[in-house]
């Protein structure tokens, strides 16, 4: 399978266009209809919080996808500073906040959710059933 890499603007209006070139790719990699809506699900979480935390609306973002052995591995770059994964991780959650799900999310729907340091890049992986 050919791998897929392009750049989008880090602005809102990307995140639609860089979420449907991913599950595009998904669908090419045999992913199902209910398969394809999880990776959406899963990277449109993470490339607006790219957007809006890691780029604050300006920038750019990366995606790089590959597919191998039934294994579908999503890479996010922004251009921005990067964050403490751990902090934010060990940080105590209002279950009655309006927003602030997203990792919660990802996690639900991808089969891994990982960041590189200094916190600039997500990867998400889901296996093809």
């Amino acid at each position: 399978m050919v791998d897929y890499r392009a750049q989008f603007r880090g602005t809102p209006s990307s995140v639609r266009e860089a979420r449907w070139a991913i599950v595009d790719y998904a669908r090419t990699c045999g992913f199902t209809a209910d398969e394809s809506f999880e990776i959406a699900l899963g990277a449109g979480e993470a490339l607006a919080n790219a957007v809006e935390h890691g780029c604050q609306n300006e920038g750019s973002i990366t995606v790089a996808c590959t597919y191998e052995a039934n294994l579908l591995t999503i890479e996010i770059t922004d251009s921005g500073t990067g964050f403490d994964h751990a902090a934010f991780a060990a940080r105590d959650r209002d279950p009655t906040a309006n927003r602030g799900f997203g990792l919660h999310i990802m996690r639900a729907v991808m089969d891994t959710v990982t960041y590189t340091p200094p916190g600039q890049t997500i990867t998400l992986t889901k296996h093809r059933r």
